[in-house]
């Protein structure tokens, strides 16, 4: 009878004393107090892939059954590039070779994979150049048409003017940037004489001084915000779109934004949001960005102007996103959008060639909401005071009326809270200011 197992094919396992048999490839049987089992060191083909840098097809290295045991018992060498491999940093790469020395079976490897991470971190470098915000003047004195209203709403003394605008190139691919103003400084009357229709206790006129400044031109839009929004964090966290409601997981992807939706202003922010998508352009520009005053925001919105509006004695759809279904004063009613529109739409600026001071969103100020002016600053800075009930917004929206988006029209919400409510963040947005000493143009830069 033929012996089950011929001599030549058994062998004896150096870890255990028992006799082995390769039955199939990939199989074998063990013998062992007196049975036969499939062997526990059985391995299956597999891939293990190492990263050899973006520039070059992946390595896929084929463990066999004949190595098993080998990839099994890992060295310490074995640990540690395990550990590394997929390192993006050359040092850790040139660190291994030091310790393990080009005798390392992996020496190779470890050389060709820091001379990739090097070259890789000098192309990022690069792009990082190329792609850094830069602040310009190239839309210095820009053109902008400037009208006034009678007070029954007719346009007249059109005008062309021109103010001095610095651009905060974001996108140069995509064209995002953001445009900032030059208010010059000046002193104003803040608040309202006690005649103006629609007039709250609140309004109390007093004398106010506000340095040199610069504010942003138009409303942040939404394509600006979701450029932000993907840059690393200072503090606070920031949804890519706050403007709708987000179902499932927040995208963090960098897909540009409808272009239907692109330029309309983002709104639904929070006062922390607000704050934090200041601190994210200070830290890639190295400006000093925040949120403009009660004080600054007025007097920038006046414009030299006493009167109710920046554009006279009422405000009608021809020159700002209202509801003008309401009209103001011996205002007329005039067509009403009653939606957001995007920024500039309307084609008319103030006199300091600011766009939808009047409407279409909400405006967080960095204030704190107090219900009278006798304790607030009178040299434009803000008046703060840790975790307030509510915060200033200035400004009105889309759907308010006129006498709501009036000038000295003081608006309040609680800072972090959304939803259907007089005092939520909705239909709040935001523009962002910076002191003239603060923007510190350098002749490269100018």
């Amino acid at each position: 009878m033929r012996p089950l197992f011929s001599l030549p094919d058994l062998q004896r396992s150096r870890s255990s004393g028992s006799w082995v048999r390769r039955v199939a490839p990939g199989l074998l049987l063990v013998v062992g107090m007196g049975l036969w089992q499939p062997a526990a060191l059985v391995a299956r083909p597999q891939e293990i892939s190492t990263r050899v840098g973006i520039s070059e097809p992946v390595r896929v290295l084929r463990v066999t059954p004949k190595r098993a045991a080998t990839v099994a018992r890992l060295t310490e060498e074995d640990r540690t590039w395990n550990a590394i491999r997929n390192s993006s940093d050359p040092e850790v790469f040139k660190t291994f070779l030091k310790q393990y020395g080009t005798g390392s079976k992996y020496a190779r490897l470890a050389e060709r994979l820091a001379e990739n991470a090097e070259r890789e971190r000098l192309r990022s470098s690069d792009q990082r150049s190329v792609d850094a915000p830069l602040i310009m003047r190239e839309l210095a004195f820009d053109e902008f048409q400037t009208v006034d209203l009678t007070p029954e709403g007719n346009i007249i003394n059109p005008r062309i003017l021109k103010s001095e605008v610095v651009a905060i190139e974001l996108d140069r691919q995509n064209g995002i940037f953001l445009e900032l103003v030059r208010i010059p400084a000046g002193e104003f009357q803040m608040g309202s004489p006690e005649n103006e229709i629609g007039r709250l206790p609140n309004e109390k006129l007093h004398d106010v001084a506000v340095p040199e400044f610069y504010l942003g031109r138009y409303e942040v839009t939404r394509q600006q915000w979701a450029f932000v929004a993907v840059l690393p964090k200072v503090k606070d966290d920031l949804p890519r779109d706050p403007s709708v409601l987000e179902t499932g997981r927040p995208s963090r992807s960098q897909r540009p934004l409808p272009q239907a939706t692109a330029t309309l202003p983002v709104e639904n922010v929070t006062w922390s949001q607000a704050v934090e998508f200041c601190r994210r352009l200070e830290s890639i520009t190295g400006k000093r960005f925040r949120l403009p005053t009660e004080a600054e925001w007025e007097y920038a919105c006046r414009a030299g102007s006493s009167k109710p509006f920046a554009f006279g004695d009422t405000l009608t759809t021809r020159v700002a996103n209202i509801n003008g279904d309401i009209p103001y004063g011996n205002g007329k009613p005039t067509p009403t959008a009653g939606r957001l529109l995007p920024v500039g739409a309307l084609g008319i600026a103030n006199a300091f060639g600011l766009f939808d001071m009047h409407g279409n969103v909400w405006e967080w100020c960095q204030d704190a909401f107090v219900e009278d002016y006798d304790y607030t600053p009178t040299d434009g800075s803000a008046y703060d005071v840790p975790n307030p009930v509510y915060r200033v917004r200035r400004g009105g929206a889309a759907i308010y009326k006129a006498e709501l988006c009036r000038s000295a029209m003081r608006g309040r919400a609680e800072p972090e809270r959304s939803g259907a409510c007089a005092t939520c963040v909705g239909k709040t947005g935001l523009r962002v200011a910076i002191l003239a000493e603060d923007l510190k143009l350098t002749d490269g830069e100018e």
